[in-house]
């Protein structure tokens, strides 16, 4: 989750690298810090907190030859100076920047200590440090001490590594997280993602896992095992990793005002006005299918409970599962099952351990992705691209919505139900009406910003859509929110309700809307404080807010980004970091 960049060669690596850092802020803002060789001379600087405290102490007159820069996401260590990388091995031989987790630190910990090493920080990276040290001293050769190092470790890592012998020279080394590199005129860099590197070059080498080697200003050099291989450059079109704010405040509104392109983009990415342009062997491959079963995490697993309602009509199995369970206990890998991988970056680690069990296996799979180019995309059966564009703020908005769509389409599709079109051009028709009334949402969101504890309720799809609302209440505005079925609130959670509690209702589905209506009287009758977003088609005098009315099995996808403003305009009224919520970053790349 940590971002890591680095270059060589000439180009002006202090801005690079600093700029780098801010574009990868997503990935974590705990600490953050710099190294390079300037004259010969190693030089490290390191702060807690976040780049623009950085940039604040590295000298602007400096010309490095070499460089790496890290922002972090504390996994192991608390996030102070003490902890930030880069880290240095004991002799200061190597300084090193990771993205990952060191599974076996404990023991190789040990292992050092035995041999006379100490540790200047809590973190599992310090000791990749000090075995590339302790593997050169025996070899003398830089590439075999990587080679030796990566055969002893256990985990995941995406590592940038400066020697202190050749200034003009930066070594890498990849597993399991992920990992570019970028070759421009006179220089060569590397990074987490693209979007460091989108200023300087469209051509890019996505380094595969067990994949290690260096870069000097002209050349690549990439080894796997002991063997030599051919660096295979690809281009990329960089317009969709740039984002800037314009006239926002924060990315996260600006990316909710996104939403109505990124689902005509998807209509016109997958219908061409009068037949749907899916794979064709992908859609044979779903119609003949007896199970499918769909992993993700966090918000594409709402999604993917959304999509799993869409595909049950098909007559077979659906099942949905989170990948950071299904990882540990894996189940249904056979020839009559096609997994769905939804994740926005393309690069979440509980994925791609289950991606990696599936492929192991001959199992089939489809990546449902924002992210060309990631290493899910990459290494699916099949893979299907959501058109958003660049995601920046930590709370996924515009994916969301985009995957739901993208399934409904998928789901019309196998059935070839052109009509489905139609119905998500009103969806798109309702979220800009809801844009254009925004300030009723933030009226709202004001009279509720102190309140500590808020309950999700709704039925059928409404309550599905209510647990997305309910976890980005969380994540920026950090009130403690849960959703619930309107009929599970007897089984135990209405006991939880005390005069002012905060209800959120969502009513759209006109086949559930007297049984959740009943359940709302309930929760007023015990003093609740109920605030409730509804349809046209079903609203009440009193409810809070009325969209448009579009299809009920579309409707939350409406109701959603009505929540997402009022996620977005609590956290504003409480004057929170909206973009960077706390403990959270955007790409999560460690388990």
């Amino acid at each position: 989750m940590c971002g890591i960049v680095g270059g060589v060669g000439k180009l002006d690596l202090r801005t690079y690298l600093l700029s780098g850092l801010k574009k990868l802020e997503y990935r974590g803002y705990d600490s953050a810090g710099i190294c390079y060789t300037e004259s010969g001379k190693t030089i490290l600087s390191k702060v807690a907190g976040r780049v623009a405290s950085l940039e604040e102490i590295v000298p602007e007159n400096i010309h490095p030859t070499v460089g790496i820069a890290h922002t972090r996401w504390a996994t192991h260590g608390q996030p102070n100076a003490q902890n930030a990388h880069p880290h240095q091995s004991q002799r200061k031989i190597f300084s090193i920047v990771h993205n990952g987790v060191i599974e076996n630190f404990r023991p190789l910990a040990h292992q050092l200590k035995a041999r006379g090493y100490s540790f200047n920080s809590e973190t599992d990276t310090e000791v990749i440090a000090d075995m590339l040290e302790r593997f050169y001293l025996r070899s003398g050769s830089v590439i075999e001490s990587i080679a030796q190092t990566m055969e002893a470790l256990e985990g995941s890592y995406a590592c940038a590594i400066m020697f202190k012998d050749e200034p003009e020279r930066l070594y890498f080394m990849k597993k399991a997280s992920p990992l570019l590199i970028g070759m421009s005129d006179g220089c060569m860099l590397l990074a987490s993602d693209p979007v460091p590197m989108v200023d300087y070059t469209d051509r890019f080498i996505d380094v595969d896992d067990g994949d290690y080697g260096y870069l000097t200003p002209t050349q690549v050099k990439i080894f796997n095992g002991r063997v030599e291989i051919e660096p295979r450059f690809v281009h990329r079109n960089v317009d969709s990793f740039r984002s800037d704010l314009g006239d926002y405040p924060h990315y996260m509104i600006k990316e909710i005002e996104e939403i109505p392109g990124v689902v005509v983009r998807l209509i016109d990415n997958y219908f061409d006005g009068e037949h749907f342009t899916f794979n064709e062997s992908m859609i044979e491959t779903l119609r003949h299918t007896k199970k499918i079963h769909f992993l993700a995490c966090g918000t594409s697993y709402y999604a993917s409970k959304m999509g799993a309602k869409y595909f049950r009509p098909l007559g077979k199995e659906v099942l949905v599962s989170i990948a950071s369970e299904w990882a540990y206990d894996p189940y249904d890998i056979t020839g009559d099952t096609v997994f769905v991988l939804v994740s926005q970056s393309g690069e979440t680690a509980d994925l791609i351990r289950c991606q990696k069990i599936i492929n192991d296996r001959d199992g089939i799979s489809i990546a449902v992705t924002n992210t060309k180019g990631s290493t899910i995309e990459r290494k699916a059966t099949y893979s299907c691209l959501l058109y958003a564009g660049l995601e920046v703020a930590v709370a996924s908005t515009k994916s969301y919505v985009a995957q739901v769509c993208f399934l409904a389409l998928l789901f019309a599709a196998l059935e070839n139900e052109i009509g489905v079109v139609l119905d998500i051009d009103r969806v798109v028709d309702s979220i800009r009406n809801i844009i254009s009334r925004k300030g009723e949402i933030e009226a709202l969101a004001e009279d509720c910003k102190e309140v500590r504890d808020a309950f999700f309720v709704g039925r059928g799809y409404d309550y599905l859509a209510s647990m997305e609302g309910a976890l980005k209440l969380k994540e920026v505005s950090y009130v403690h929110a849960e959703a619930y079925p309107g009929g599970e609130l007897k089984h135990g959670p209405i006991a939880l309700i005390e005069p002012g509690t905060l209800v959120v209702g969502l009513v759209s589905d006109p086949e559930v809307s007297s049984s959740i209506r009943n359940n709302f009287e309930e929760l007023r009758a015990r003093k609740g404080r109920l605030v409730i977003f509804s349809t046209a088609a079903v609203a009440n005098e009193n409810d809070a807010f009325v969209a448009n009315d579009v299809k009920p099995y579309l409707a939350p996808n409406v109701l959603v980004v009505a929540m997402q403003y009022f996620a977005y305009y609590v956290a504003l009224a409480k004057g929170l970091p909206i973009d960077k919520p706390r403990n959270l970053a955007k790409s999560v790349t460690v388990e």
